[in-house]
């Protein structure tokens, strides 16, 4: 009875700790990306009050978790997918861009409302108008 119970344990243990390392890597991911659009922007000054800067980082605490653990879910979804299509590749990549695509940081103008917020990437089957 124990061994089982210590076979559950380590198998609960070993699926949290790979659903921590697939969110560590969609966090890097993401500060890679951010860093990006930091540098492209710094060219351009931007004034923002103290309280939209305040806002911002309040609204980040909440928000990048909640994207990480989306897009990891995402990602975990997917490959599911593709298991569960037999291998079709489509669908599997629909959920995928829809997952991981989008904005993983909040910036003043998104709260300010200047920039739209994505917290959904793009699918393929989206049509442009």
């Amino acid at each position: 009875m124990r061994a089982r119970f210590n076979a559950i344990l380590i198998s609960a243990l070993a699926l949290a700790s790979s659903w921590i390392f697939v969110a560590l890597g969609v966090c890097a991911a993401a500060g890679g990306a951010a860093g990006g659009v930091a540098s492209a922007r710094a060219i351009r000054q931007e004034q923002h009050s103290p309280a939209i800067y305040a806002e911002t980082i309040l609204a980040n605490v909440v928000y990048v978790p909640a994207k990480a653990l989306f897009a990891a879910s995402g990602a975990v979804t997917s490959g599911i997918t593709y298991l569960m299509t037999a291998g079709n590749l489509e669908p599997a990549w629909t959920v995928w861009r829809s997952a991981i695509d989008g904005d993983y940081v909040l910036t003043p103008d998104m709260i300010e409302g200047d920039e739209p917020v994505h917290f959904v990437g793009v699918s393929t089957t989206d049509k442009k108008a």
